[in-house]
């Protein structure tokens, strides 16, 4: 809508149509005095008629024009669906058009000046509605623009934007205001949505990590104003992945919808909870008196969620690992606290889940050791730093050779690095993948040069993350291929969590390897997740016995422990199986002789070789062939 400038009269018709008639009088006034000095009152009578109907006939279309242009005030207002309205700053008197009250549910105008309008103004808009009006009359700005609640007559509130000028006096005084409304409600509404999933999460309607950024920025300085501390618990489920992936998408949402309603129903007025993303959660607790409550509060979160949920009738046993951080005692920002949590969840994981673990200063400096060790990796990746060792498998019943274990060995300039050292970091980062790959093409390469000489078997350990990227059977049988070997010289040994689910892709590669005659063999039995229902179910050939189990075959004492009826009971069963066994770890003659006693097929360890590089296991081994 236009409106007019300041200054000018409102409306424009009615002031053009005054001077018009002013102009009239003046051209007629001459005339008129003439007419009366002749003295003649008939000529006077007619000028002042035609005066008459010059004057009836100039309002008459003034004030056509004036209807016509209220009428396309009205007709715009309509067509933009706004609301006209005219105020009186002076008198205070109020105006308000018909489509203005149609906005607010009214059939009639009751508002006969400034103060009922404030009434229905939302008293939380009010000030910064009396600002804004403020500041334009005082010309502050060049037109009035506010956006405010107003209570309908049904109760409810809408939001209206309010826009309108001045038009001053000479002095540049704000006799009158006029303008337009537009109701904005639903556009308010989109917005406080579209805000709302900003910060919440889709799923749960939790908070989500950018309220958490917020919540943080404004309990820390309180806090550290109050001489108080603030706890954050990172929530990690314990068993969601293998639910989530054993009975679908839609139930892990259920479960995860679940979970937070529980965790939300135990979190205090004052605490905060959130998504973090996954099944991760995290709780903020501000105005912690000290350590001893906040471990308090986190136990209480963890029973919580011990018991079992019943989810699209399903008993699902999640529990969960729970990390905590303080501030300030443990970081002195938001984000080395919540570094800090993360750290301390993954610490409880390690632990076995199902516990709380506070931050602790060895916690970062074995993360500071993990980002150490895994820029090392990549450098030792790059610059071929690895190498492998030989340990040479004997029959246990004629001390035979029968084949050899490829190890891992990494020598960073003098620095030899012990495995348990980079292994777990490897595994952590994937970069296990890679130096995996490296492993299988060296140790097949080398199982093909000593095939020349004689026919030997290689034992290679696989990581289960070298299963995930899907090419690891074609990248087997290709290099097989490429050394000229016979698959049935190759022995690929996986570690017990891959019995933790015995169908899947992995399990589909191991079988398809052992259909084309690979061996197979279960590492470390014994030390993990055994579970005999599912070890006849894959297609293994071969189990070994930790070096702990052999190890534990004599006491202190030299004579027979309880762990020789163990080692026994695990030979006995695996035979029953149709499996290999083979030792690890042996040292002495007398555990020599014990396992050549309970039939196991194979060992190695000190007693009979250490691990050693090609050329001297070839020197010592093979030499005597090649002559």
């Amino acid at each position: 809508m236009s409106l007019p400038e300041a200054g000018a009269a409102w409306p424009s018709a009615g002031g053009r149509g005054i001077a018009l008639r002013i102009a009239g009088l003046v051209l007629l006034a001459p005339l008129l005095v003439l007419l009366w000095w002749h003295g003649s009152p008939w000529p006077l009578l007619a000028a002042l008629a035609a005066l008459i109907v010059y004057g009836g006939i100039t309002t008459f279309g003034l004030s056509r024009r004036l209807r016509a242009t209220q009428r396309a005030y009205e007709l715009a207002m309509q067509a933009a669906h706004d609301g006209f309205w005219e105020w009186d700053p002076v008198g205070k008197r109020l105006q308000v058009g018909a489509r203005l009250l149609e906005i607010l549910g009214y059939r009639q105008n009751f508002l006969p000046d400034t103060h009922a309008w404030l009434e229905l103004v939302h008293p939380d808009d009010r000030a910064y509605y009396n600002r804004t009006v403020s500041e334009h009359l005082k010309g502050k700005t060049p037109f009035f623009y506010c956006e405010y609640r107003v209570r309908a007559h049904s109760g409810e509130y809408r939001w209206i934007a309010s826009r309108g000028i001045a038009v001053r006096d000479a002095r540049g005084i704000a006799y009158q205001m006029a303008g337009s409304v537009t109701d904005i409600t639903e556009r308010k509404r989109h917005e406080d949505e579209i805000a709302f999933l900003a910060r919440h999460d889709q799923l749960t309607g939790l908070p989500n990590r950018f309220l958490l950024a917020e919540r943080l920025t404004e309990v820390l300085p309180a806090a550290r104003l109050a001489g108080r501390k603030v706890g954050l618990v990172f929530v990690d489920l314990d068993r969601f992945k293998d639910i989530n992936d054993s009975l679908g998408h839609r139930l892990g949402d259920h479960l995860l919808r679940a979970v937070a309603e529980r965790l939300q129903a135990g979190v205090g007025e004052d605490e905060t909870l959130v998504r973090q993303g996954g099944d991760e959660f995290i709780v903020l607790l501000p105005g912690i008196d000290g350590a001893e409550a906040a471990e308090t509060r986190a136990r209480a979160l963890l029973e919580l969620l011990e018991t079992p949920f019943f989810t699209d009738g399903n008993h699902l046993h999640v529990g969960a690992s729970l990390g905590l951080s303080l501030f300030p005692d443990d970081a002195a920002d938001a984000e080395q606290l919540l570094r800090n949590a993360d750290t301390a969840m993954y610490a409880a994981k390690r632990q076995g889940g199902g516990t709380v673990c506070r931050h602790t200063p060895e916690m970062k400096e074995r993360v500071l050791h993990r980002a150490s060790m895994e820029a090392r990796l990549r450098r030792a990746i790059e610059q071929e730093q690895f190498l492998l060792h030989y340990q040479p498998q004997f029959e246990t019943a004629t001390g035979e050779l029968v084949g050899a274990e490829a190890l891992l060995r990494w020598q960073d300039g003098d620095e030899w690095i012990a495995p348990d050292r980079f292994i777990p970091v490897a595994e952590e980062t994937g970069l296990i993948v890679p130096i995996g790959d490296w492993v299988l093409e060296n140790a097949i390469a080398c199982l093909g040069r000593w095939h020349a000489v004689r026919p030997l078997r290689m034992a290679i350990n696989l990581s289960p993350r070298q299963f995930w990227s899907g090419d690891l059977l074609a990248w087997v049988l290709a290099a097989i291929e490429r050394h000229g070997i016979d698959p049935g010289q190759l022995e690929l040994e996986v570690t017990e969590s891959m019995l933790l689910q015995a169908e899947g892709e992995h399990v589909s590669v191991l079988r398809a390897l052992r259909a084309r005659g690979v061996r197979l063999a279960l590492d470390d039995f014994g030390t993990g997740y055994s579970s005999l229902s599912y070890l006849h179910r894959l297609p293994f050939t071969g189990l070994k016995i930790d070096r702990s189990f052999v190890g534990a075959l004599f006491d202190s004492e030299g004579n027979y422990s309880e762990g020789a009826a163990l080692v026994r009971a695990i030979i006995a069963m695996a035979h029953s199986l149709g499996l290999e066994v083979v030792a690890e770890g042996v040292e002495t003659s007398a555990q020599l002789v014990t396992l050549r006693d309970l039939e196991c097929n194979l060992y190695q360890g000190f007693l009979s070789g250490r691990p050693m590089a090609e050329e001297d296991f070839a020197r010592r081994f093979l030499a005597a062939e090649e002559v």
